[in-house]
């Protein structure tokens, strides 16, 4: 059973040698690491190179166009149906997101569609500093109420998916260019009846490197799941 990982990058070279070393290192049979690089100034495309002869499944997909987690997003959706993946991993680069939590969103999909490593289940937890927290839950309020669905982490990023939820996902249609691909992706799978399942993680704050989240991503989002709602 073929697993592809893929981790949407911008400036994140400090990151990827623990994150590909922390992936590879779960025993994931047959596994595949994508790395969609917005062509990142700081060198990440090199740090992954450099990894490539001791890490014969770490590929990466080097981004030109438009940047955003959006785009880098839709492109590793694709890359995965291109590599004829069974299951598909879909994570964070900033270690937020431990890739111990791995064998544990791959054993759900023996029992849904979509597994959601979720912080707003018995187990999980959320680490960060309060105001990210405040800002985190008020965003999972909007997208519980405008879409439903019943899912208590909406804004989960780290994500397990079988080959029937990808390609629910129809991911060259996906329109977000911003982090609401996440919401985005998420509906379509809901909308299509399939299974979901939430698997509790730690979520940690990044340690290394400077966020990308900013007022305007933030607000971006809040509008796109209006329009999600209004025209899914």
């Amino acid at each position: 059973m073929k697993t592809v990982a893929f981790i949407p990058t911008y400036n994140e070279r400090q990151n990827i040698p623990a994150l590909v070393e922390g992936l590879f290192s779960q025993g994931v049979p047959d596994l595949q690491v994508v790395i969609v690089d917005d062509s990142s100034p700081d060198g990440t495309a090199d740090a992954v190179r450099a990894l490539q002869p001791r890490y014969p499944g770490l590929a990466l997909l080097l981004r030109a166009g438009p940047r955003g987690r959006g785009h880098a997003g839709r492109a590793g959706f694709l890359e995965c149906l291109r590599r004829g993946a069974d299951r598909a991993v879909e994570m964070d680069a900033d270690l937020s997101h431990d890739p111990k939590h791995v064998p544990a969103l791959l054993a759900a999909l023996e029992r849904c569609d979509l597994a959601i490593g979720s912080r707003r289940v018995p187990g999980g937890r959320d680490q960060r500093p309060w105001p990210r927290l405040a800002l985190t839950r008020l965003a999972n309020a909007w997208a519980r109420g405008l879409l439903g669905g019943g899912v208590r982490d909406m804004n989960s990023g780290f994500r397990a998916f079988n080959r029937r939820a990808l390609e629910a996902v129809s991911p060259e249609t996906l329109r977000s260019s911003g982090p609401s691909i996440v919401h985005e992706a998420l509906y379509r799978v809901m909308r299509a009846g399939l299974r979901v399942e939430e698997v509790p993680i730690v979520f940690v704050d990044r340690a290394k490197g400077d966020t990308k989240l900013d007022l305007g991503k933030l607000i971006y989002g809040f509008l796109w799941i209006v329009r999600l709602r209004l025209r899914p």
